[in-house]
């Protein structure tokens, strides 16, 4: 099995009457992965149509998912929703540029749709059942 370490800083001088300095890391051990992949986001609304990300139960939990919008304008958004759920409830939404790295309910299936069509997303499942 690999490991895999997340990890993430905040830091400002200015947000707070104090300096913030914030580091977190955490080491999953990934038993197998969906592999890195860049695909286009065509879909520009929730629905059946929308880039799948993660199909319910395809790894226990916990599993994490690694997504990025390669999009460099700003007001290009990605989002991610629940397609298990009824309405498709938005969970994420990414700016142009913008990432995230999460741990999934591993009963939900999580599709992507974007402001703009088509938009390029970067992902990665890690999962960390044998």
């Amino acid at each position: 099995m690999a490991t895999v370490t997340a990890q993430i800083s905040l830091t400002s001088t200015d947000l707070l009457s104090d300096d913030l300095s914030i580091s977190v890391s955490t080491d999953v051990t990934a038993a197998n992965t969906t592999g890195l992949a860049r695909r286009p986001v065509t879909a520009t609304s929730g629905g059946g149509s929308g880039t799948v990300l993660f199909t319910a139960s395809d790894f226990d939990a916990p599993a994490y998912l690694y997504i990025k919008n390669t999009d460099s304008t700003a007001s290009d958004f990605i989002y991610v929703y629940d397609d298990t759920t009824s309405g498709d409830p938005v969970i994420l939404k990414l700016a142009g540029g913008d990432w995230a790295f999460m741990p999934l309910n591993a009963g939900l299936t999580l599709r992507a749709y974007a402001t703009t069509n088509p938009t390029l997303v970067e992902f990665m499942i890690i999962g960390t059942d044998a």
